[in-house]
Parts: structure tokens; C-alpha cells; sequence
């Protein structure tokens, strides 16, 4: 039989307990702060007189945004109801446009009137043809998904997935027959490598190798046409000024960043610039505000860049 002390030391919550619930409350704080800072930021006033001066001097925002997965939430994947809802905000709120349409506009200089929006997937996740591209076609959207051909038919897995052990073999990879068919039904398929390698850190040759080859697969499996170009990691560090040189020398039209901030016109389509809403971790008022400008990993960047320079 059990001692009174011993009842009550059994009906006391454990140390752990109370310590997880104090980290629990502590995050919803700190994620109540962040919303309304988004919510300010959003609805100020700044946001709107901010599009509506560079509307009048056509240099309005064209945000590209970029999503890996569609499926279970986490720091990589968004939940297909939640993409459902964004693509619903995207439409209402902007003009959403391909990546080859901004590029066009890029190359004839064109004055910038309306905000807009552009869709792209990295890597090449077969979620992208069974759960984003169904959800594009229903809201009448395109996108362009950037694949990385040496894992395409493959139960390879990205670098990234291998950090978490339990990844292995969770994520599917898309088909050849699945590319056709997205292509055919309007989407674009650009280039991610061959082996999602960071350029910057590979010498000339595996560059070269890893620009071209992936190009020749996709032209063969798919059919020749104009491609995009997106830089695996796509940091500052992973883009050098030889690996965009061996990009433009390919053939691609575009390539893209993966560091945050908007495009505009005078932009260059081989320096196009991401945000990434694919964090399926973000609150709904902190994708909104990525799009709008208040990118907390971009200005972070900002802050390093020049405290380097300084």
C-alpha cells in the first residue's frame, strides 16, 4: 500500500512535464508576437502606398516563389489544403504569371504595372504530380518544376532527406512518364542538376557536367525546348559567377536563386530571385508577409552581406 508522500508525489506533474509545457507556452508566445508583427506589417498601410508608388513608376514587385513537397506538414512540405488556400490568396491578390512570361517581359523591358506571382517547385518529388499539379490545374495555374534528372525514376535520396534518418525512402521521385505528361499539360520542366550538388563548392569540370547533362536528358526525354536553370541550395555561396556563365553558355533562358527578394524590371533572367513559402511550418500571416517583402531569412542575408562589406 502506497504512503500518503507517495500519492502525492505520483499526482504532482514530472519535471519533463513541466518543462514541456513551459516550452510549449513559451512557443506560442513567441508565435503570437511574430503573427502580429506580420499582421502590422500588412495592413499598416506601408504595403499598399509601397505597390501603389511603384505601379506609378512601373516597377511593381514580381515575387517567384518556390515549394518543394505537397503532402504531411514540415519544413519542406506544405499541406495540400493550406496550398489550395494560398494559390485561392494568390489569385485574388495578383497576377500570376509563368517564369518564361516574367523572363519575357524582362528581355523586352517592360514597364512593371501589376504585382505578381510565380510558382515554382525544386528537386522532384512525385508529389508534385500527384497532389500540386492537380491543384494548379483546378485554380487554373501554371508553374515550373525544377528537377534534378540523376534522382528522376530512382529511389535515391537529396542529400537533405538523408539528415533525417527516418526520411530514407519516404519521398518518392517523379517519372518520365509524369514530366511528359505535366509538360503536356502546359507546365514547365527546368533544370536542377543532375546530382543537386552545390555549384559553388564543385570544381569547373563537375560544373560544366552537372549544367549540360542534366539539359541533354531533359531534351531527350522530353522533347527539345527552352529551359530555366535553378541552383541547387541556391544560396550566395552556391552561385558563382562561373557556374551562371556555364549556365547562359548551355542555353538555359533563365536561373534561379533560392535567397529571398523580388524581381523588377531592368532584372536579370539569369539572376531571378525566390522566396521560399514551402515551409509548411509558416503561420498563413507569415507566407502572406514573405510575399509582401518582410522575408526574415532575406534581411538576415542583407545584414551579412554588409557587415562583410563594412
Amino acid at each position: 500500500m502506497r504512503s500518503d508522500g507517495e500519492m502525492v508525489k505520483t499526482l504532482e506533474p514530472s519535471a519533463t512535464a513541466r518543462s514541456n509545457e513551459s516550452l510549449s507556452l513559451r512557443w506560442r508566445l513567441v508565435a503570437s508576437i511574430k503573427n502580429l508583427l506580420f499582421f502590422i506589417y500588412l495592413y499598416c498601410g506601408y504595403v499598399q502606398l509601397r505597390d501603389f508608388i511603384l505601379s506609378l513608376a512601373g516597377r511593381s514587385r514580381a515575387v517567384v516563389l518556390y515549394y518543394h513537397r505537397i503532402g504531411a506538414t514540415d519544413v519542406l512540405t506544405t499541406q495540400s489544403e493550406e496550398f489550395s488556400r494560398q494559390l485561392h490568396y494568390f489569385k485574388k491578390r495578383y497576377e500570376c504569371i509563368s517564369l518564361a512570361e516574367l523572363c519575357r517581359r524582362l528581355r523586352e523591358g517592360q514597364t512593371f504595372r501589376r504585382r505578381s506571382i510565380v510558382i515554382t517547385f525544386d528537386d522532384g518529388y512525385r508529389d508534385n504530380f500527384t497532389q500540386a499539379a492537380p491543384l494548379l490545374k483546378e485554380k487554373g495555374l501554371t508553374a515550373t518544376f525544377f528537377v534534378s534528372t540523376g534522382f528522376i525514376e530512382t529511389e535515391r535520396d537529396f542529400p537533405h532527406d538523408l539528415r533525417d534518418q527516418n526520411a530514407s525512402g519516404r519521398f518518392p521521385k517523379l517519372t518520365w512518364d509524369d514530366l511528359r505528361q505535366m509538360e503536356a499539360e502546359g507546365f514547365e520542366i527546368g533544370s536542377h542538376t543532375v546530382n543537386h550538388i552545390s555549384l559553388g563548392k564543385a570544381d569547373s569540370v563537375t560544373v560544366e557536367q552537372e549544367v549540360y547533362d542534366s539539359l541533354v536528358r531533359l531534351n531527350r526525354e522530353l522533347g527539345p525546348r527552352e529551359r530555366a536553370f535553378s541552383f541547387p541550395w541556391g544560396k550566395p555561396e552556391d552561385i558563382t559567377a562561373d557556374a551562371i556563365e556555364s549556365v547562359r553558355g548551355a542555353g538555359y533562358y533563365a536561373a534561379v536563386s533560392a535567397y529571398g527578394g523580388a524581381n523588377t524590371r531592368g532584372a536579370n533572367a539569369l539572376g531571378i530571385r525566390r522566396v521560399d513559402v514551402g515551409n509548411g511550418h509558416l503561420s498563413r500571416l507569415a507566407v502572406r508577409a514573405r510575399i509582401a517583402g518582410f522575408d526574415p531569412d532575406y534581411l538576415r542575408l542583407k545584414i551579412r552581406g554588409l557587415k562583410s562589406r563594412i
